[in-house]
């Protein structure tokens, strides 16, 4: 009966930690990538990392928030999977604010009402030194933690092919 419970409590700790193992698959990627880490915070299902890509002249940061949507029982596993949400959050600075950028500030205010991040719409957020574009998706979390090159690989396009494309969003408004 002992062998028994402490394999369900093992389970059970597998389970919960899969946000964990894919965090540091993360951490992993993004380095070999030249994006050290410089920064963490982890809550009981919300775990976030901030990246710095250290040759990109464009991006200041990218940050990712990584939500797990999977309860602890085995039957909310069962049914919902390992499902989580990525939020991707990359921010360009610009040290010098210009008058005109009120004007770009506005006009980027009113394109994001029609903007949703849940539907592959990337968000724009204007501040006076800084703009950041928002990205979120929903992934299955068991695809990418195999600890395999597949795996690794899939993760690694997931990462960067979306850094891309807020990237890419971003060029604009960089001085």
């Amino acid at each position: 009966m002992l062998q028994l419970i402490s394999k369900f409590k093992n389970n059970a700790e597998a389970r919960e930690s899969k946000d964990e193992v894919l965090i540091g698959e993360m951490v992993f990627t993004m380095a070999y990538q030249g994006c050290p880490t410089i920064g963490f915070q982890a809550g009981t299902d919300l775990q976030y990392v901030k990246f710095k890509p250290v040759q990109d002249r464009l991006l200041h940061s990218l940050t990712i928030v990584l939500d797990r949507k999977t309860g602890d029982s085995a039957l909310q596993q069962a049914v919902i999977g390992s499902k989580a949400t990525l939020t991707f959050v990359a921010e360009v600075k610009n040290y010098i604010a210009d008058p005109d950028d009120l004007v770009h500030m506005f006009k980027t205010d009113m394109a994001n009402l029609f903007r949703n991040p849940w539907m592959g719409d990337i968000k724009l957020d204007h501040q006076l030194n800084s703009v950041t574009a928002t990205k979120k998706q929903i992934i299955d979390i068991d695809k990418y933690t195999g600890a395999n090159a597949e795996s690794r690989e899939l993760l690694k396009q997931l990462l960067i092919g979306t850094m891309q494309e807020l990237r890419e969003k971003l060029v604009p408004y960089k001085k």
